[in-house]
């Protein structure tokens, strides 16, 4: 029977991911908080295939605990825990004769060490979705499925971005008024308006006419149907055009495990109490367990934006996850790119997003971070 024992990491995926590449009978987890609950119960039974158990240790009953397990063949992996905790497992094993391992997660490596031979092997880290991260991290995903608009339905985002950008202050007003509308005509499928909206933004409707099935004005009345139901969410919120925009460019590179769009995450793993923290991150993916959060700002932003995004990617990927900052504001700050830089974020800027550039970055920046 080969047993793997793991001090439980921070980085809870280093876990997983180590036991999954040493295949063990059994894994043992080890913590030094005897009040710390395990989270990703359900992503660990996926992918383990073999039964666990979470165990408290101190650091004089450690070595008494490994030495009692019954197993014909022990490892250890000892990248989780603290730097002392590290040192006694390692101590353990080489006085005893056990196997040590660890994962290179960044270098995708699995190194043993037996004694005085190290062995290096590639390490297999799954596809695993952007839910899986989160749950590893301790949050959870709100069930709130957004609308993803594919084929023909990508012209009304390119429609609704084109007009925001030719004057986005004018569009920003119109986002509200439609807002205001969908209060006004909550369940009915033509929305009706006074003849002064449709006088207002005369140029805005006919250049998202693709969005509506009916745009008219008949007897001093404005009557409005989307094409398709889903499309209000285009009109009615200022950014999200931009965001669908991001969205496209990260799935149309076909390099990314799992993405998603408008991401409602609880921090406390799931009840979404109203109380609970929570966040809702624009765009979302995931490539060999490391998680990408995107933040799009489509409008003005400062400097408290580089720091929301930095806190999201790290409380929800760890300290390997990609945190990106994507913006349409037609302007370059360079406080802000330092700043970014200094914080370890992807700032991709207007004219970068405009050319379609996202992904790439996205890719290029993960080789050397």
């Amino acid at each position: 029977m080969k047993v793997l024992v793991e001090l439980i990491d921070s980085q809870q995926i280093l876990n997983l991911v180590s036991a999954i590449n040493r295949k063990p009978d059994k894994v043992i987890f080890l913590s030094s908080d005897p009040y710390a609950a395990m989270p990703g119960k359900g992503v660990m039974k996926k992918y383990l295939g073999c039964p666990y158990e979470v165990q408290y240790y101190t650091p004089a009953t450690l070595e008494a605990f490994v030495l009692g397990i019954q197993a014909d063949e022990l490892e250890i992996d000892v990248h989780g825990g603290d730097d002392y905790a590290i040192a006694m497992a390692t101590a353990i094993a080489k006085k005893h004769g056990f196997t040590l391992c660890y994962p290179g997660f960044t270098t995708r490596t699995m190194y043993t060490v037996r004694g005085d031979n190290k062995e290096m092997s590639d390490l297999v880290i799954p596809k695993f979705t952007i839910r899986e991260i989160i749950t590893l991290y301790g949050g959870s995903v709100r069930e709130m499925p957004e609308a993803v608009f594919e084929g023909e339905d990508r012209k009304a985002v390119q429609a609704c971005n084109e007009s925001r950008r030719y004057n986005s202050k004018r569009w920003a007003d119109f986002c509200l008024t439609m807002s205001n509308l969908a209060k006004k005509n909550e369940g009915q499928a033509v929305w009706k308006a006074s003849e002064a909206v449709y006088n207002e933004y005369r140029s805005i409707f006919r250049s998202v006419a693709c969005v509506f099935r009916r745009c008219e004005v008949q007897e001093g009345r404005l009557y409005l149907e989307f094409a398709n139901p889903e499309y209000k969410v285009l009109v009615t919120d200022t950014g999200v055009p931009f965001e669908y925009e991001t969205y496209y460019q990260i799935e149309d590179s076909n390099y990314f495990d799992d993405i998603d769009i408008r991401v409602n995450i609880d921090w406390n793993g799931g009840d979404f109490n109203r109380k609970d923290p929570n966040s809702e991150l624009d765009v979302m993916a995931t490539k060999d367990g490391r998680l990408i959060s995107i933040s799009c700002k489509a409008g003005k932003y400062d400097q408290q934006a580089i720091y929301e995004v930095k806190t999201n990617a790290i409380q929800f990927g760890g300290e390997f996850a990609v945190p990106v900052l994507c913006t349409d504001y037609n302007r370059r700050h360079s406080e802000y790119a330092e700043k970014a830089e200094a914080l370890g974020v992807l700032l991709i800027q207007f004219d970068e997003m405009r050319a379609g550039k996202a992904a790439e970055l996205i890719i290029d920046w993960m080789k050397t971070h």
